[in-house]
């Protein structure tokens, strides 16, 4: 009797270990969802997964449509956004880390499920970031936020070489138009231009490929 008590007593701990979720388990989930951050003044769309890792890079190109020429003034209007994005001396990197960085820390923490869309994937501009309070209160810092800091701080410097490749040509490189529109009564052409690791994968294929045949 003994021994079944024992071993009934034991079998018990093991289910409800097996039962009982590890505390610092992540939920795998996590890692496939993307966060996508608009820096509205600059015109530029960066899109990340929670756990820091670049997907695509977003920029509109726009021309006064009266000038004729419009999709190569457009595509040079873009390029010259993504330098001055990384470059620009209107642009501060820590800000951008900082921005990136919070997104991150409150996305993991549930705090952005209003710019949730049907996919859990998130949509937020830099300004509506910085409007929300910061988790934990003013000027915390716990480590939460400093992992979310670093993975932004190394995302950065991800997004700082994308763009040197993308524009070191003197033409976007890697890039495609995916959409184009008019705005203000047809007076301004706006194409929408994207770089994404997808696509980039699909380009150094059919590169290679071609190179091959050659």
């Amino acid at each position: 009797m003994r021994i079944f008590t024992l071993t009934f007593i034991l079998s018990l701990l093991i289910i409800g270990c097996a039962i009982e979720p590890s505390k610092n388990s992540i939920n795998p989930d996590i890692k496939e969802k993307q966060l996508s951050t608009d820096f509205t003044d600059e015109g530029i769309k960066i899109t990340y997964t929670f756990t820091g890792k670049l997907e695509s890079i977003e920029v509109f190109g726009q021309a006064e449509a009266w000038r004729g020429n419009v999709e190569a003034i457009a595509e040079a209007d873009a390029m010259a956004k993504l330098t001055k994005f990384v470059y620009g001396k209107d642009t501060s990197t820590s800000r951008r880390v900082e921005v990136i960085g919070r997104s991150i820390e409150a996305a993991k923490d549930n705090k952005l499920t209003a710019y949730s869309n049907k996919e859990g994937d998130i949509e937020i501009t830099d300004k509506q970031i910085e409007g929300l309070p910061l988790i934990g209160g003013t000027n915390a810092k716990t480590d939460a936020s400093s992992t979310a800091e670093r993975q932004a701080s190394a995302l950065n410097t991800i997004i700082v070489k994308t763009i040197t490749d993308i524009t070191s040509k003197g033409r976007l490189v890697g890039v495609s138009k995916v959409k184009d529109f008019q705005r203000n009564d047809g007076k301004v052409y706006v194409a929408v231009y994207v770089w994404s690791e997808k696509r980039q994968a699909a380009s150094e294929y059919i590169k290679n490929r071609m190179q091959k045949k050659q």
